[in-house]
């Protein structure tokens, strides 16, 4: 194996039809060692299950021992399920922001979301109240929840951001033809 943690920063394409694509950077002592994507229903129940099967079916498998998101929501309403990642992958996650998380917010668009499409968000609920069990941070100007201890956190967090923003460039740039937006 090589030298040094391998890091897998996961970001979303904007919003398309019914899917949308999932980017994977994967890196390594401040070196992209590759990419990985695949495709994720936008406002569905999907999202762990697919980051788990791209970092688990990739080369990169035995190398990367961390995942970095923005948030715990892609593709919309589409709700990690971060202790599922960790068992399926035997990997910590990082969930990283500028700004505060703001639980509450993402559990009445749910609920919202659930009284106009007709769907239960009763799981997706139970996954945004269960971040209360991670370990929440403000490192380096930047709010984590992870199950890692904080020096452990703090020891990711600048670089874990900066290869998010890559991943966003990336997936942006792909779906858009050109890249923008901030993450």
């Amino acid at each position: 194996m090589k030298e040094g943690i391998g890091i897998m920063a996961v970001s979303c394409a904007p919003l398309e039809e019914k899917k949308t694509r999932l980017v994977g950077v994967v890196s390594r002592k401040g070196y992209i060692e590759g990419f990985l994507s695949a495709h994720v229903t936008v406002d569905g129940t999907d999202s762990a299950g697919v980051i788990a099967k791209m970092l688990n079916d990739s080369r990169f498998r035995d190398q990367v021992r961390l995942i970095v998101v923005n948030g715990i929501g892609v593709a919309g309403l589409n709700i990690l399920d971060v202790g599922r990642i960790e068992k399926e992958t035997k990997t910590k996650v990082l969930s990283i922001t500028k700004g505060k998380p703001h639980p509450n917010e993402l559990i009445k668009a749910l609920e919202t979301y659930s009284k106009l499409e007709k769907v239960n968000v009763k799981n997706r609920i139970q996954l945004v109240r269960n971040l209360k069990n991670l370990n929440g941070f403000k490192l380096e100007g930047f709010y984590s929840q992870t199950s890692l201890n904080k020096t452990d956190a703090k020891r990711f967090v600048q670089d874990a951001f900066e290869l998010l923003r890559i991943a966003h460039l990336i997936a942006s740039g792909i779906s858009k033809g050109e890249s923008r937006g901030r993450i």
